[in-house]
């Protein structure tokens, strides 16, 4: 499936082979564990005047990813896997982004998608969705339980769960 000239299946085993590299097979996946691992460190700062609503940015010389220490715990989680899509997917040009609202999805950056997308499958990878949602009896309406379970904001739970691959 490409959404926006992506391949979301290639990226998809990127993540599945991350997660399998650090022996994680259950939520909520240790993000931290996979940066240290990488030789990636992880600071919580204050962002800059003018760029108070990014989330997070990877500075790739210093090997280190900063994420906003105003946010929510679980926006932290998903903002350090986002900036780990980078890492993983390659990226070598990218900027640091100011957050896009979904319905403006047209201007987002290919690779802050494609960031974003590995985001999602290392952090509620179809297998673990899978477990757990049968393991607890729940379905694509109780996100606001599994974005508990997994750690992740709800509108990533949400969007990951529109998307759940029926077959198997």
């Amino acid at each position: 499936m490409s959404h926006l000239g992506i391949d979301h299946n290639s990226i998809e085993n990127r993540a599945l082979d991350v997660l399998d590299a650090y022996g994680i097979k259950e939520p909520v996946v240790d993000v931290a564990k996979i940066a240290k691992g990488e030789g990636i460190e992880i600071k919580e700062t204050i962002m800059p005047k003018g760029y108070e609503s990014v989330a997070g940015f990877y500075d790739k010389n210093k090997k280190t990813i900063y994420i906003r220490s105003e946010d929510p715990a679980k926006r932290k989680l998903f903002s350090v896997a986002h900036e780990l899509g980078h890492h993983f997917l390659g990226h070598k040009n990218y900027t640091v982004l100011f957050r896009v609202p979904k319905d403006n999805v047209a201007e987002y950056p290919a690779e802050e998608s494609a960031a974003n997308s590995f985001a999602a499958h290392l952090l509620m990878p179809t297998f673990m969705l899978r477990d757990y949602m049968s393991k607890y009896q729940l379905g694509k309406s109780d996100y606001e339980v599994l974005s508990d379970i997994f750690g992740v904001p709800v509108p990533a739970m949400r969007h990951t769960l529109e998307y759940l691959k029926q077959d198997a």
